[in-house]
């Protein structure tokens, strides 16, 4: 009987420790609240847009429920993208989201049908003697554009292989980056091939041929 009684006991505890167990690893599958997203900036700014243009919008954090009282909005973590087409003159655009509002003000212009040109650079289409040596010592090739730009950029060889220099398009300029062990050499033809394209969502295929001078 007595045996009896503590193995009734023994399971009663195992029942109730159990139960504490069970009972605090309950929190465990609480969901954490999203952090509330602050506005950081807009690009452009304000000024003059086309009508076809676009609006960049970034946020501190990924932003809920975003809506805009003109164009089309597309949000992608912490960036909103708002695209036309606009109605020509002045434009108050206001940006609401679960967190808060911000006003943007532009004056819409005619539609821009002007595809980015080429505008400089650290090499020309065409150029000849140009010296790796100094190119491998700054680090890197610089493409300019007449407008902000968003694309891509890599450096080739004459025959389309990728010499593995890091491509980047900020802004109104694209840049190739040296990488260790991947320098350019001399009496060799480079490309520098790639796309990119406005606001508006005008093209321009970059090709930049450059080839580099012999060893003195």
């Amino acid at each position: 009987m007595i045996k009896l009684f503590r193995t009734f006991a023994l399971l009663l505890a195992g029942m109730f420790a159990l139960s504490l167990i069970v009972g605090c690893g309950g929190g465990d599958t609480e969901t954490e609240e999203a952090a509330p997203a602050a506005f950081v900036s807009a690009a452009p700014p304000g000024g003059e847009i086309a009508a076809n243009g676009s609006i960049t919008v970034t946020f501190d954090n990924a932003p809920a429920d975003v809506t805009v009282s003109a164009g089309t909005v597309t949000v992608a973590g912490k960036t909103a993208t708002i695209t036309g087409p606009f109605t020509p003159g002045p434009l108050a655009l206001t940006v609401t989201w679960a967190d808060g509002t911000q006003a943007l003000n532009y004056t819409v212009t005619a539609p821009d049908t002007d595809p980015p040109a080429v505008t400089g650079g650290t090499v020309k289409d065409g150029d000849k003697d140009v010296d790796p040596e100094a190119i491998n010592t700054a680090g890197s090739i610089e493409i300019e554009f007449s407008e902000d730009v968003s694309g891509n950029v890599a450096l080739q060889t004459e025959g389309g292989d990728d010499v593995g220099w890091l491509g980047k398009v900020e802004g109104n300029k694209a840049t190739l980056e040296i990488v260790k062990g991947k320098e350019i050499g001399n009496e060799t033809t480079y490309v520098i091939a790639g796309k990119v394209s406005d606001a508006a969502g005008n093209s321009t295929d970059v090709s930049v041929t450059f080839v580099t001078k012999g060893k003195e």
